[in-house]
């Protein structure tokens, strides 16, 4: 389709070190028991790429933490819109990393996966999150070309819930290029779980995500990496080695599949324009199931929430980001990136994105037993509810995008 415009984008990048109290307690596992980091081994980021046309600016924004929950999504909105005169539309994801900083989730499942609330360490990440926004909109490269890349990788993710069933193991890589042709910013999506570390690990690291910005950003330095976690939600990654040599392995494979495709990628059609949808969506009330027990609605709502931030970016005319709020399963990523390929759409889907409310997975997992479809708090028909809003929005921004 061709979207003719005069207009044209600017790009601009921050990447901050989260500065927190060396003693954290670590997220991601409630077998810690909230207990508190022992040292750093790699230091947890946020990396932000605002891009801009003379409308409208959007922040693409990858933090290594667990999750984004509303509460810390609020209050990064509200120190970035103090901080500036134009209003910015937010994107900020969570690598998910099973080995960030915890202690700033104040629900009941939060505190269990992330040790207790501490106000220092939600004002220290809220701060760090909107500074990098702000720095990276500060700056105005004008943007020269865009192109993206999808590799199939293998052997490098396993269906933890179906032995033998199914993964989505593609590799989509994005970069985008200024005047000079100089790389300004690579997004890489990949769907795994950043749990190659494990539940016993004490050190703050960003696990395999860190892996693949680090050795990225060395190839080039001009331009921030931003990894966002696809639809990881019944996927592990395969391991190789002991400890941190796990990490690295599997980030050096999946940097250097990115490097290829970043050779082979096609330039993608940049006319000047950042379109955007971002729609909360009422969730049926909340069914919080332990074994055979359900929680009463009204106390399951103490526990998870009632509604999900989605969100499409559309730059240029054919890459799109897909914000959901969730540990998506693979059957949905795929359902939902082939729909915005039939729209002429290359997706990279941005999962742990404004918002947290569990797992989202089709109806048909959700009776199991699974532990994913415990955590799959807002009933059957979430999953399905979600992607079809986000097939909806493609086709919104795609009819736009024509007229």
């Amino acid at each position: 389709s061709a979207f003719a415009s005069d207009a044209s984008l600017w790009i601009g990048t921050s990447r901050l070190e989260l500065r927190l109290p060396i003693q954290v307690p670590l997220a991601g596992y409630s077998r810690r028991n909230g207990l508190p980091a022992t040292d750093l081994h790699d230091a947890p980021m946020v990396r932000a790429v605002v891009i801009q046309d003379a409308n409208r600016a959007v922040a693409l924004v990858n933090c290594d933490l667990l999750i984004i929950d509303e509460r810390l999504m609020e209050a990064v909105r509200q120190r970035v819109q103090a901080a500036r005169s134009t209003p910015i539309t937010l994107l900020v994801a969570a690598t998910h990393t099973h080995s960030g900083p915890g202690a700033y989730g104040q629900k009941f499942f939060e505190k269990l996966s992330m040790g207790h609330f501490d106000p220092e360490v939600f004002e220290a990440l809220a701060s760090r999150i909107s500074e990098a926004v702000v720095m990276a909109a500060s700056q105005r490269h004008a943007v020269g070309s865009l192109r993206a890349a999808v590799v199939e990788t293998s052997g490098l993710v396993v269906n933890r819930m179906v032995p033998e069933g199914s993964v989505d193991a593609e590799l989509t890589v994005v970069t985008v290029h200024d005047e000079k042709g100089t790389p300004r910013a690579v997004f890489v999506n990949f769907g795994a779980h950043p749990t190659t570390l494990g539940a016993a690990n004490r050190q703050l690291s960003a696990d395999y995500p860190g892996v693949v910005a680090r050795l990225i950003e060395a190839k080039f330095p001009s331009a921030v990496c931003v990894f966002f976690a696809g639809a990881v939600g019944d996927k592990a990654p395969v391991k190789q080695g002991e400890g941190f040599e796990r990490p690295e392995w599997l980030g050096a494979q999946l940097a250097q599949q990115a490097l290829v495709a970043l050779n082979q990628a096609a330039p993608k059609h940049l006319a000047g324009t950042v379109r955007i949808e971002q729609r909360t969506l009422p969730l049926d009330r909340a069914r919080v199931r332990l074994g055979r027990w359900r929680l009463p609605s009204w106390l399951g709502r103490l526990f998870v929430d009632d509604d999900a931030t989605l969100t499409v970016v559309a730059i240029g005319g054919d890459v799109a980001w897909l914000g959901l709020p969730c540990d998506v399963s693979s059957e949905l990523g795929v359902r939902l990136k082939t729909h915005a390929r039939r729209r002429g759409i290359e997706p990279v889907l941005v999962g742990f994105a404004n918002d947290y409310i569990g797992y989202c997975l089709p109806e048909s997992r959700y009776w199991t037993d699974a532990y994913e479809a415990q955590m799959a708090f807002n009933g059957p028909h979430t999953g399905d509810r979600l992607i079809e809003e986000l097939q909806h929005m493609i086709d919104q921004l795609v009819v736009q995008g024509d007229q």
